[in-house]
């Protein structure tokens, strides 16, 4: 009889409070927007099932301003933004207090397991502990593995074009091949681990599984799938895992890769445990720094030390290192498997990616082209004169036109087009640009309740005329060639006022490495290929797959693209 008066009380506070929130007068609610077309899947469905990713963010712009009402799941309210204070706010200035919903963290917890990109509460200890890992000496560091992979890939490339006698066989697809240099990448910086992706993938699991992943995942995904992290909010969290067992499309092709990748993770975790026990100083990648931050140097001492004492008192050698490897394996095994999944995945498809992007671009602008080979020429001669066989860091800096061409291709192909954040308290969001309710009454900032969720649109900001110019639809790097390229007055974002990053305490921790490693990989194939358009009448567009990828439009295969004619040099 308590146990049903207990969770009788407890069902009412809950319902009460739900209402409650419900019902509380909501400035987002009196918003323009767009009509709300799906109760299940709400203005997601446009978001993500558009012919083209740009397709909604640019069109509500356009029509509603830079901040208005959208419908989120089953018919909540949400706030999207694109006004540069308001991220500022958001992202920068009161970080913390807008965390990520608990939908989008089961999401990323669907996709990746858990881990730091679906952290709260312990992500600043995340941070401090990974931030090693991409500080300015780690990265110089990291230089001759990106060259050594880059030219791989040219010599496979080569080898690939060499092998037909098609006559269109200077057309390759891009995306398998920069995908897989970037997994080699990312396995041997992280963790030491050698893919060997750009062998092939048939004897290679998680290159296997990471085929297509995103694609086959998310592109036009239902109104069920779409909605499914939300709902899985909304239900007590031991009906999750049962529910995460659907046989939905999305929830398969993830399930199927975690199970491949957690394995190959627990090998690397092991690998890197078995080599911390006989050399306490590691290695430099990500997974040594996880280990030394895990179990510190004086309990390593500690066991060393029992090792050396007298025969007839200490306990045997094989004892102790068997019991140590047992623990440090079990310990590093939850706190590291996770961050390499998450590493592996996130680490190299969106710098892949990225790659694409700068690749289709280049091909279509052949002056830029010959632009970066002469700077890259003239930058060659002048370290060879100071005694350097290599480019270093500085001299990747010092490449104004490679600098401009990065970050204009990042303003125009944010590879994650939105970020999702929850008000965790009352608050009020400023506003750069006033903009009108359903009264017609101009307001410069925002109310929003606790729990209110925002939808951040890196995409609609990276376009926006009032800071890039009339040309922001246009991909034009001579913006960067002096200044930041932008009119705005408010500094977000990690690099040149850019959101592609995101912004503040949760920004990208690896943006200098992909920068890095992009800026590496595109001058050995600058200096090896001229790239020009597929022939035919081939469009490329940008498909909504999670992240911004390239597709033949009209294609039916559901499958990220991109055919580019090389001509070897």
């Amino acid at each position: 009889m308590f146990f049903r008066i207990v969770l009788f009380s407890v069902t009412i506070f809950f319902v009460i409070r739900a209402l409650v929130r419900h019902f509380r007068r909501s400035v987002i609610s009196n918003l323009p927007g767009p009509a709300h077309t799906s109760y299940l899947a709400g203005n997601f469905k446009e978001l993500i099932r558009s012919p083209e990713i740009t397709g909604a963010h640019i069109d509500w712009s356009a029509k509603y301003g830079t901040a208005f009402k959208i419908y989120g799941e089953m018919g909540v309210k949400m706030l999207f933004i694109s006004d540069p204070k308001a991220i500022q706010y958001i992202l920068n200035t009161s970080g913390y207090n807008f965390p990520k919903p608990l939908s989008n963290r089961i999401g990323f917890t669907i996709m990746l397991g858990p881990g730091i990109v679906g952290a709260e509460g312990q992500h600043a200890r995340h941070r401090k502990i990974l931030n090693p890992a991409f500080s300015f000496g780690t990265l110089r560091e990291f230089l001759p593995l990106f060259r050594q992979k880059a030219f791989k890939l040219v010599n496979k490339l080569k080898e690939e074009i060499d092998s037909t006698t098609a006559t269109d066989s200077n057309v390759v697809d891009l995306v398998p091949w920069l995908s897989r240099t970037t997994l080699d990448i990312i396995g041997a910086a992280s963790a030491e681990y050698d893919f060997q992706a750009l062998d092939g993938v048939q004897n290679n699991k998680l290159a296997q599984v990471y085929n297509n992943l995103f694609a086959d995942a998310l592109y036009q995904m239902s109104d069920i799938n779409i909605a499914m992290p939300y709902i899985l909010s909304k239900i007590p969290s031991f009906f999750t895992s049962m529910l995460t067992r659907l046989p939905l499309r999305t929830m398969s092709r993830f399930r199927n890769y975690l199970k491949v990748a957690t394995k190959v993770a627990q090998e690397v975790v092991d690998k890197q445990t078995q080599l911390y026990l006989h050399d306490k100083e590691g290695s430099k990648d990500l997974m040594s720094l996880l280990v030394k931050k895990t179990f510190s140097v004086k309990t390593f001492s500690t066991v060393h030390a029992n090792l050396s004492e007298d025969p007839k008192t200490k306990v045997g050698k094989n004892e102790i290192l068997a019991q140590f490897t047992y623990e440090l394996r079990l310990y590093i095994s939850a706190r590291s498997n996770t961050k390499i999944r998450t590493f592996f995945l996130a680490g190299h498809e969106t710098t892949a990616s990225a790659l694409m992007w700068v690749s289709y671009e280049l091909s279509r602008h052949p002056e830029w082209q010959k632009k970066l080979r002469g700077e890259i020429a003239k930058t060659r001669s002048q370290a060879s004169e100071r005694g350097d066989i290599e480019l270093t860091i500085a001299d990747f800096d010092s490449m104004s036109h490679l600098q401009a061409v990065m970050k204009e291709t990042l303003r125009a192909y944010p590879i994650v087009p939105t970020v999702l954040r929850e008000a965790g308290k009352d608050d009020c969001i400023p506003l750069s640009y006033p903009v009108p309710t359903a009264n017609s009454e101009m307001i410069s900032e925002i109310p929003i309740n606790k729990g209110e969720r925002v939808i951040i649109s890196l995409l609609a900001y990276n376009r926006l005329k009032s800071i890039w110019g009339e040309d922001a639809d246009e991909w034009r790097p001579e913006r960067f060639l002096h200044g930041n390229g932008t009119h705005s007055q408010v500094n977000l974002g990690l690099i040149a006022n850019l959101a592609t990053f995101s912004s503040g305490i949760r920004g990208c921790i690896g943006w200098r490495f992909s920068i890095l490693e992009m800026q590496a990989i595109l001058i050995e194939l600058l200096e090896n290929f001229e790239f020009s358009p597929s022939p035919g009448n081939v469009e490329i567009i940008r498909g909504s797959t999670g992240v911004m990828a390239p597709m033949v439009k009209g294609s039916t295969n559901g499958r990220t693209q991109l055919p580019v004619t090389l001509t070897p040099l």
